[in-house]
């Protein structure tokens, strides 16, 4: 019972948060206008912000004692071997080209920024930050430049696939998210410290990223047009929420993570997909409708996934 009660009390919260931005949109408290610009802002400004304190306060003290080499490579090759297969494997099923790109870019991108440090807090408290937060300067540049690679190869248009490499790598690099990453890791190295009458609005504007992000996404939310792709984006969403996070759990617990690490790797591999993913396909050439679906029904169907992942793990001793 206390591992149920523990699953419910991670994952619900969350959908809590979710279901809350929905139901305010369809009630009319919210206009389609004010949940667009208010996600433009919470990803430009609280979301940075929060990144850039969670990792300078990550690397404050002794950098060989905060960095988790083996936590940090591990992802990284799970997630370069994720999308290798994703590569080979989904033109297989004969999609159009614009299509397939979004259909690999939406079942390996996670939601990691959004739900991977509330759900890992919800699990070990103040003590995932670091774990988490180290991930976030790893997932945020590469999912960024796969995804540039990925939808410029699938790409049904020329406008943005003729774009030099160089201006691509500069464009990822202008990213808000990313550019917090480097400025939160470059001030914790100098030990940056800021006076308390600086220090706690930050604090404070960081702390509603979460949150507002989370409803902000709910608000977005459009089940129109859903069922005319419904197999492709089911299929697609199960891939992303029970086939992935399913080999990686194996691996990683025949590795030897556990607790605190495997919860970190479990928030990167089975969270749902990301919003941006939509965001790119739509300007990249690639199927922005498809990303879009893929983004709502990973998201409703994360609410069941999660929670038996955490459930399960927790039953058999591993988180």
């Amino acid at each position: 019972m206390s591992d149920f009660l523990f699953s419910i009390n991670v994952v619900l919260p969350l959908f809590l948060l979710i279901a809350t931005g929905y139901v305010l949109k369809q009630m009319r408290f919210v206009s389609e206008v004010f949940l667009s610009e208010a996600n433009r802002f919470v990803f430009k400004f609280p979301l940075p912000l929060m990144l850039f304190q969670n990792i300078r306060h990550t690397f404050e003290d002794s950098f060989t004692d905060s960095f988790n080499t083996r936590l940090i490579l591990s992802a990284f090759v799970g997630i370069i071997i994720m999308i290798a297969v994703l590569f080979i494997a989904v033109p297989m099923f004969g999609k159009r080209r614009a299509t397939t790109g979004s259909l690999i870019q939406g079942i390996y991108r996670s939601n990691f920024i959004i739900y991977g440090l509330p759900l890992a807090t919800a699990m070990y408290g103040d003590n995932a930050v670091i774990a988490v937060s180290m991930l976030m300067g790893m997932v945020i540049p590469v999912y960024n430049i796969a995804a540039v690679i990925v939808l410029n190869i699938f790409s049904e248009t020329k406008s943005k696939s003729s774009l030099p490499f160089f201006t691509i790598i500069v464009n990822i690099f202008k990213n808000p998210l990313i550019l917090a990453c480097i400025a939160g890791f470059i001030a914790g190295r100098l030990n940056l410290r800021f006076p308390v009458f600086v220090e706690q609005p930050v604090d404070e504007i960081a702390k509603i990223a979460t949150p507002l992000a989370l409803m902000v996404m709910g608000g977005l939310f459009k089940f129109r047009g859903l069922m005319g792709n419904f197999t492709t984006v089911f299929a697609a969403s199960l891939t992303k929420l029970v086939l992935i996070p399913l080999i990686a759990m194996i691996v990683f617990v025949y590795m030897g993570f556990r607790e605190l690490e495997l919860a970190a790797l479990l928030c990167l591999f089975a969270t749902p997909t990301a919003v941006a993913s939509f965001i790119m396909a739509e300007n990249m050439g690639c199927d922005g409708e498809i990303s879009a679906h893929i983004v709502v029904m990973s998201t409703a169907l994360s609410a069941i996934t999660i929670f038996l992942f955490v459930f399960v793990l927790k039953s058999m001793g591993y988180l």
